[in-house]
């Protein structure tokens, strides 16, 4: 039985600056917040950076006393075999019951059997609801 998950994501607004991200990576780090999965989208004037980490909320305070503009999202997490059709398959149900995606990205699972994939959706209730279903 496959589980799928609500979970929270750290949204941060980074300038493109030399050692922004440093700056938000060694908070963390010194925090002893543990980050699962990041990722970066950019434009020339700033970037969203995406963190999963194991104590969202003590991080968003962190960053935030920082002076780091964060926000807590909540995204779905999918887990996701290694095997070709699977995310083919999970993009069907979402596009046949009008689930736009927002983004999305993937990162490994310590337990070696494939990736954990995280969605953002416009409707994430929804999403939730029909992956549950099939």
């Amino acid at each position: 039985m496959v589980i799928f998950m609500n979970i929270k994501q750290l949204s941060i607004f980074v300038e493109n600056k030399f050692g922004r991200a440093k700056l938000i990576i060694d908070t963390l780090s010194e925090n002893n917040i543990n980050i699962s999965a990041l990722s970066i989208a950019d434009s020339s004037e700033y970037g969203i950076m995406r963190l999963i980490v194991d104590n969202p909320e003590r991080a968003k305070s962190l960053l935030e006393e920082s002076g780091v503009m964060v926000k807590i999202t909540d995204v779905i997490a999918v887990p996701m075999g290694n095997k070709p059709g699977e995310l083919s398959k999970l993009l069907e149900i979402l596009t046949d019951n009008r689930i736009c995606i927002e983004y999305m990205y993937a990162f490994t699972d310590n337990s070696g059997n494939g990736a954990m994939l995280v969605i953002k959706t416009d409707n994430n209730e929804l999403a939730l609801k029909v992956l549950d279903n099939k």
